[in-house]
């Protein structure tokens, strides 16, 4: 049906067009990007272990805190955003975003300390948490609902190209180059994609003379304050059981392919830094691709309940195969990784399930709290997988370095077991329809 608006002076109708398709998938590309970079940050952890564990004289729990502050501002930013991008729309967040992730790539790789790496990696993480739900966003202002749950898988897969780069390729930059040299190359790559963003980016279709996608607000109604927001859309049960349970599905994947995978594949099956590199770059890659073909299924059937609680159990067990159980043969361990590979890609029907139940003037709101439960899952899995590997440490020392063995991991990783079967236990209790949680 064609949007119409009156011009004021001549009171002649004019009729406006949908937005070229090139037009739209230019301006979800930007926040694609921008999550690109973010999703590297996360996983090239797994891979710089070992030149940081050196360089600072880490511990298992030193380091899975550091890597945990890129969670901390991020999971910190989420429903703030979710605000801001509901309240002054996607452009100025994104920009500002990625500007502020390339001072803190920069202060990262110049860090001479500790505390100074920290506050880089919190900078980062607090900068690039503007991308994944800006990029939603943009995905309801430049296309069709339809479309919503498959834009997020795609998003998903774009995130893990990044994923693959923090693989096997930034091995090979980090033995090239150094990590340092590394960082300040993609300081400079963010910077870029900020001038970018600044020129293109358009919130709106309207903004440029197209129909939009998008719901309309009225200009005379009153405004809600963040903090009723916030209060609103959390007290939708669906909402509230999802930021609950999605953590589960970034936080199991996260905490094994963007931090403990690469040395417990080490550790358990003799792996170099490159072979566990590849094979967690693999693990990733088919997390977002089964992500995009979950998110069109979902979509096309409207089924949210039933494929998150069969995923959320395959995924549980995927990680109890690989986790637990020692000495598999290699197929049977790729097998496993697939499962759960699978299974974890569960938060993409949970942020299409959440911001169907709540009022359009929420949705912002309601998917910045749902993806902050997504990121609380390796916010606390991460540090603590970290806690528990140094509680089950051997006393096994290397050139001054504690040396961890296959007990001490498969400690480390039983709280992301649990809370996927805790995630499938908890989303029985929501709704498909929008239900408020009265």
């Amino acid at each position: 049906m064609s949007q119409s608006v009156v011009v004021p002076d001549n009171s002649v109708s004019v009729t406006l067009q949908k937005p070229p398709a090139s037009l739209s998938w230019l301006m979800w590309s930007l926040g694609a990007l921008l999550f690109l970079i973010g999703f590297f940050h996360r996983i090239a952890f797994g891979v710089m272990a070992e030149p940081l564990t050196l360089e600072f004289g880490l511990t298992a729990t030193t380091l899975g805190t550091l890597a945990s502050f890129y969670y901390y501002s991020y999971t910190a930013m989420q429903v703030p955003v979710g605000v801001m991008a509901d309240r002054f729309g996607p452009r100025k967040l994104l920009t500002s975003g990625a500007l502020l992730a390339a001072v803190g790539t920069a202060i990262f790789a110049l860090a001479t300390n500790y505390w100074v790496i920290s506050f880089g990696r919190l900078l980062i993480g607090g900068a690039v948490a503007v991308a994944f739900v800006t990029m939603m966003k943009i995905s309801l202002h430049w296309f069709t609902l339809k479309r919503f749950a498959l834009l997020t898988g795609l998003g998903l897969l774009a995130g893990n190209l990044g994923a693959v780069v923090a693989g096997a390729p930034l091995q090979e930059m980090l033995e090239l180059f150094g990590w340092r040299n590394v960082m300040l190359a993609f300081a400079c790559i963010t910077g870029l994609l900020a001038l970018a963003t600044g020129i293109w980016l358009r919130d709106d279709p309207t903004d440029l003379g197209y129909k939009s996608y998008g719901h309309t607000h009225d200009a005379s109604a009153p405004r809600q304050s963040i903090f009723s927001a916030l209060k609103e859309a959390i007290t939708y049960r669906t909402v509230f059981l999802l930021t609950l349970a999605c953590g589960a599905s970034a936080g199991s994947m996260l905490t094994f392919g963007g931090l403990w995978g690469v040395p417990y594949l080490k550790v358990a099956y003799g792996f170099s830094t490159s072979e566990a590199a590849s094979i967690i770059s693999v693990t990733l890659l088919v997390w977002a691709g089964c992500g995009v073909l979950l998110g069109h299924w979902s979509d096309a059937t409207g089924k949210r309940k039933l494929p998150f609680v069969v995923l959320a159990l395959l995924a549980a067990l995927g990680w109890f195969v690989v986790t637990q159980i020692p000495d598999l043969p290699f197929v049977v361990l790729v097998l496993a990784l697939l499962a759960a590979a699978l299974g974890s890609c569960i938060m993409i029907v949970g942020l299409s399930w959440a911001k169907e139940a709540v009022p359009a003037k929420l949705q912002g709101t309601a998917l910045g709290w749902c993806n902050t439960g997504v990121m609380i899952g390796p916010m606390v899995l991460q540090p603590l997988t970290g806690i528990l590997i140094d509680l089950n440490w051997s006393g096994a020392t290397d050139g001054g370095q504690r040396v961890y063995d296959i007990p001490a991991f498969q400690a480390g990783f039983i709280p992301m077991i649990v809370w996927l079967v805790l995630a499938a236990g908890l989303v029985l209790f929501a709704q498909e329809e929008k239900s408020p949680f009265k």
